[in-house]
Parts: structure tokens; C-alpha cells; sequence
């Protein structure tokens, strides 16, 4: 006969919806709350939380072996906050390089964005389709990945991966031309 799971750990890592439905009810409201405080942006925040108790529900496994369950999940955020930073910071300086360019070349304009016939154009044009609406989403319509996922209708998490692999295969194709096919 199988053990039935004592503590809150074990009962997370048997996949029990109910013991992660107070996890979060307990959690959530802090861990928003912190995340709020260390990003300094209400989205960013939000993302992070979610970020957070995907990874605790893909890892659930592992959480019947930890004992101080808030500090791993607090852990677990703080990783988190910083590798949004990090891809923020990526970001940024992606989208800063896209603007200087289309500065310099007097490509800003209060009309509608028309693409120049430059290497950046045809980076963007090289770009599968999904990482090109994402793309534009974000850039040029200056949403958040949680309204692209609700757009597009995905998860934020592949929201956020189609950006950075879109961002990533341009930086490629303009950087290193020859290695493009």
C-alpha cells in the first residue's frame, strides 16, 4: 500500500491540485509583492510569479525532499527576477541598436513604420513567422508578454521564447551574414 503524503512537499510533488491551490493562496500575495518591489514593474512582476509556480509545478518532483519549502520558492523567485533582468537587458539593448539604426538612417516618423530594404529588414524578414509576430508585438505594438500570449493564444513562457530567439536570430543574421544560409 502506497504512503499517503504527510507534509505539503510530498503532497506537491503527488501532484495534489489542492495542496498547490494553497501553496499558492499562502505565497502568492508575497511572492507578487516581492517580485513587484525587486523589478519595479507591475508586469514584470506578474510574469515572474507565474515563472515561478510553472517551474514549481515542472519540478514537483524534487519538493518532497526540501525542507524549508518558502525559502526554496523564494530562492526560486529570486533566480527568476534575475534571468528576466538579464533577457530585459538583452532586450533593451536590442530594440536601443534597432532604434539608433532607423535614427541615424531618419526612418522615425509620427506615420506607420515603413521597413527599410537593409540588412535589418531582411533579419527580420528571414524570421519564422511566429518569432516575427511576436516580434512586432512586443516592439512595435510595446505589449507585455502576457498580452502577446493572450493574443496569439500561448503561453507566456513560449511568448517570451519566440521574442528571444527572434531577437537572438536577427543579432546572428546582422553580426554574422556568412554563417545565415
Amino acid at each position: 500500500m502506497a504512503k499517503t503524503p504527510t507534509t505539503i512537499g510530498e503532497q506537491l510533488a503527488a501532484g495534489d491540485p489542492e495542496a498547490f491551490a494553497a501553496l499558492y493562496d499562502r505565497l502568492a500575495v508575497r511572492l507578487f509583492n516581492t517580485a513587484r518591489t525587486m523589478t519595479d514593474s507591475l508586469p514584470d512582476a506578474e510574469d515572474t510569479v507565474h515563472d515561478v509556480f510553472v517551474e514549481l509545478a515542472r519540478s514537483r518532483d524534487r519538493l518532497a525532499l526540501i525542507s524549508d519549502l518558502d525559502a526554496y520558492i523564494f530562492t526560486m523567485l529570486r533566480h527568476a527576477v534575475s534571468r528576466r533582468r538579464r533577457r530585459r537587458d538583452v532586450d533593451r539593448r536590442a530594440v536601443d541598436t534597432v532604434g539608433r539604426q532607423r535614427a541615424e538612417a531618419g526612418r522615425f516618423t509620427t506615420q506607420p513604420a515603413e521597413l527599410p530594404d537593409d540588412a535589418l529588414t531582411a533579419a527580420v524578414a528571414g524570421l519564422p513567422p511566429a518569432q516575427r509576430e511576436v516580434l512586432a508585438l512586443k516592439v512595435d505594438g510595446g505589449l507585455t508578454f502576457a498580452e502577446i500570449a493572450a493574443v496569439i493564444g500561448t503561453s507566456i513562457n513560449t511568448a517570451a521564447s519566440r521574442y528571444r530567439y527572434a531577437i537572438e536570430n536577427i543579432r546572428t543574421t546582422i553580426t554574422h551574414p556568412e554563417s545565415v544560409r
